[in-house]
């Protein structure tokens, strides 16, 4: 893919983001419709975008292909904890830091972000593996993700309640896996309607990424120097050293494909959500998920050129 024609693609994605902030700015959007969005995407929009790619048929090709991407994500977000850890040692964050930062290095953008630039790169079937590859982050979002951020905390311990994996996301994955491993099809009025929802998922999300930028203060997100080390990692770091290690073994383009575009992605949305609800410094994620955003607009064309030559 020549850079001009990836860059134009990017800047597609980025415009529908531009129209959410604008529209947040001039408050045809608030706070309230914002959240809404984000709860109708994540409750409804993603999951029908996930049943509908994984009506596909089954084949023992497909099911091997699956089996590994599971096996790689563990692997990738073993990976990607090492690299968290030990990230703000060495880069002298202050201590109140370390939460965030290892927590926005560890997780990214794999829904809002990574489905839609997958999509574009690889097509509709990108997802069905992409969804797979989505369950460790599930898993591990809530607890070693909550972990990390209160890992400061006197006494702070590993906390996991298996209550969290009943999210959308999670069980439509699950859903969509026994249709696929039972050949169900979906009855066609359903089946029409999962379309236009997944048709709408992809500008929407974006949309609402737009709107959420828009809530934060930029006049003190750009003055701290780590979190543009933090957003070179997430951006530059994770995929390069994901690709050096991953294309070793795995020789299937779109597999290796949805790795490390995961791993390129900027920093999770849900950063902000989790580091306010533990009392984190959800003021660090804020800034860091704005400036990792933006400068994916840089990254992302490079690394969609390099993936698919």
């Amino acid at each position: 893919m020549d850079y001009f024609i990836a860059l134009n693609q990017i800047l597609i994605l980025f415009i529908l983001i531009g129209i959410g902030y604008f529209a947040r700015r001039i408050k045809l959007l608030n706070d309230a419709s914002v959240s809404s969005l984000s709860k109708f995407l994540l409750h409804i929009c993603i999951p029908a975008m996930v049943i509908f790619s994984m009506q596909i048929p089954f084949t023992n090709e497909v099911l091997m292909k699956g089996e590994y991407l599971i096996l790689a994500a563990f692997a990738y977000y073993g990976i990607a904890f090492l690299v968290a850890w030990f990230s703000p040692i060495l880069m002298r964050a202050k201590k109140e830091e370390y939460g965030v930062f290892r927590f926005m290095i560890m997780f990214s953008n794999s829904m809002f972000m990574g489905f839609p630039i997958l999509s574009m790169l690889y097509g509709q079937d990108a997802i069905f593996y992409a969804a797979l590859f989505n369950i460790p982050f599930t898993i591990l979002t809530y607890s070693v993700g909550i972990w990390i951020l209160r890992a400061q905390e006197k006494g702070g311990k590993i906390s996991f309640d298996l209550k969290l994996l009943l999210n959308p996301a999670f069980l439509s994955t699950i859903l969509g896996l026994i249709f696929f491993l039972t050949s169900f099809s979906i009855p066609d009025p359903i089946y029409s309607s999962l379309e236009l929802l997944n048709n709408v998922t992809t500008p929407l999300s974006l949309v609402v990424t737009g709107g959420f930028l828009a809530q934060l203060n930029f006049t003190s997100i750009f003055k701290n120097v780590r979190q543009y080390i933090v957003a070179a990692i997430r951006l530059l770091g994770m995929p390069a050293l994901v690709y050096l290690i991953f294309s070793q073994f795995i020789a299937d383009p779109l597999i290796l494909g949805i790795i490390v575009v995961t791993a390129g992605m900027p920093a999770a949305v849900n950063t902000v959500l989790l580091a306010e609800e533990h009392k984190a410094h959800p003021d660090i994620a804020a800034q860091g998920i704005c400036i990792s955003t933006l400068l994916c607009l840089v990254t992302l064309p490079l690394l969609a050129v390099f993936l698919t030559g």
